[in-house]
């Protein structure tokens, strides 16, 4: 890694400072990172997905170790689309994104894609996922006539979906900093230790508002591995869950508005999918997230060390 000049460093290796980068390429071809001048050779939370000329966040902690957080774009990703093209027999398909843009995007098995359908949009990463067609107004049904029976409605409009979370971590009120306790990397936290109380969070920039006005039928979570050697790690534990109003990282704790749902989780198991309440659907849908909060003091692996920690999966009908 190259002199940080100019670059301010804490004198707490726990601590972190953010700042702009651009990825780019050195002399040899390797991919690197140019912060303020300096060429850095960082790390990446997995999964994060970048190529040369990428604008992305860089944290940087006391001892110079340099983490790339993120991508960073101009303008956030669109929930919806238009499909533009359908190539036989292909993977992919070509989406006009509302924002204008044409995206080279993958779609669900259960959705069959169709010129002109509009469709709804999941992010992972910088990739677009096509989920299902958006839901449209049913015409009227025609007018009974006599001697004639009228066949059935046809089916509400339904669907099923994920919403990987899009960052994750853990808020100590005596720290006054997100992601600075214990292990970091994005991993949550519930309880209190040593006199200082944490509370874990996952966040999806807002994404599940997409499904504002629909009826949410199941909502499923992917939570982390537990975490080892944190509190009473060899007893289970109770998680307890709630629903959050913060799209991202706020200054502060989240705003819990729903909750607690409890949840056991046994010593050294490992990544599980669990069923919340349909009571979080409002929060979510008003484009909030997933907290843990409360005793006893325990943890989970987060979105950075576990990709699908955090997962959201809901299903709806229009």
């Amino acid at each position: 890694m190259a002199n940080l000049r100019g670059l301010e460093t804490t004198p707490n290796p726990g601590d972190g400072v953010t700042y702009s980068g651009t990825v780019v390429k050195d002399a040899a071809g390797v991919l690197a990172v140019n912060v303020q001048g300096n060429t850095l050779y960082p790390r990446y939370a997995d999964p994060v997905v970048v190529a040369v000329g990428d604008p992305v966040t860089v944290v940087i902690n006391g001892t110079g170790d340099a983490v790339v957080t993120g991508r960073v774009t101009l303008a956030p990703r669109p929930a919806e689309g238009t499909v533009k093209t359908v190539p036989p027999a292909s993977p992919t398909i070509t989406v006009t994104g509302t924002d204008g843009i044409d995206y080279v995007a993958k779609f669900a098995a259960s959705y069959t894609p169709t010129v002109n359908d509009n469709v709804l949009l999941a992010w992972n990463a910088s990739f677009p996922y096509v989920t299902g067609q958006v839901g449209v107004v049913a015409t009227a049904p025609p007018v009974s006539t006599p001697g004639v029976i009228a066949p059935p409605a046809g089916p509400a409009p339904s669907g099923q979906t994920p919403y990987p979370a899009t960052d994750s971590a853990t808020w100590v009120p005596g720290l006054g900093v997100w992601d600075a306790w214990a292990r970091q990397g994005g991993r949550v936290y519930q309880g209190t230790s040593g006199g200082y109380t944490t509370y874990g969070a996952w966040f999806y920039a807002g994404s599940p508002a997409q499904l504002a006005g629909r009826t949410i039928t199941r909502i499923q979570f992917r939570i982390g591995a537990r975490l080892n050697e944190v509190g009473a790690y060899n007893s289970p534990a109770v998680f307890h869950f709630y629903a959050h109003s913060s799209a991202n990282r706020p200054g502060g704790d989240v705003t819990r508005v729903t909750g607690p749902f409890d949840v056991v989780v046994q010593p050294g198991q490992g990544p599980a999918t669990i069923d919340l309440p349909l009571t979080f659907a409002t929060a979510l849908q008003g484009g909030g997230g997933i907290s843990i909060a409360g005793d006893p003091y325990a943890g989970m692996e987060g979105r950075y060390s576990q990709p699908d920690s955090g997962t959201l999966t809901m299903d709806w009908t229009r």
